[in-house]
């Protein structure tokens, strides 16, 4: 049987699928739990975080950054795994933060999603963080393409595989917690 020239063996997209659903659970937790831990009552979905009540700017401006601040972070230390060791969970982890706060920022155009909404609230106009938030991410991720040598058959499949994970998480989401 001749051998693939992916670098990626197949287990690798099961460990993409599942690193997307739970970046996309820890991501609304942060949101949740900087809610709560502001005293806000929250309800919170598979895909969504909201407090009840109204909530000042700046504690709209901490629950709404919470979420971006994680999955940043989660995107850092991926990267960071692959310059040291190559690691493909590492690339997994920064993949699925650049592709999650990229989605985001394409939801923004008809609601401002996570960044947009802080940007907003900080006077930034609508698109600086995101901008810079996934313009940031796609740099780490072609850096770490070139360390790991990927190929486009790696990139597209890591497309299709983020793309499978997000249409679950949203999919169950709007099945379980239908929007009025």
């Amino acid at each position: 049987m001749p051998r693939s020239n992916a670098v990626f063996p197949a287990r690798f997209y099961v460990v993409l699928l599942l690193v997307g659903i739970a970046s996309f659970l820890a991501h609304e937790f942060a949101h949740w739990l900087t809610g709560a831990l502001l005293g806000y009552e929250m309800v919170a979905t598979l895909n969504s975080v909201t407090p009840l009540g109204s909530v000042t700017s700046r504690d709209l401006a901490l629950i709404a950054g919470a979420g971006p601040l994680l999955t940043v972070g989660q995107g850092l230390v991926g990267f960071w795994l692959v310059g040291k060791s190559r690691s493909h969970l590492g690339f997994a982890l920064l993949y699925i933060a650049f592709f999650m706060r990229l989605l985001a920022a394409g939801v923004s155009v008809l609601n401002p999603n996570d960044e947009a909404k802080l940007s907003q609230l900080l006077g930034l106009g609508t698109w600086t963080l995101p901008v810079l938030v996934v313009g940031g991410l796609l740099a780490l991720v072609v850096v770490a393409s070139r360390r790991l040598q990927l190929k486009l058959r790696d990139q597209l499949l890591c497309y299709v595989v983020a793309s499978v994970s997000v249409t679950l998480v949203v999919g169950v989401d709007m099945a379980v917690w239908p929007k009025d």
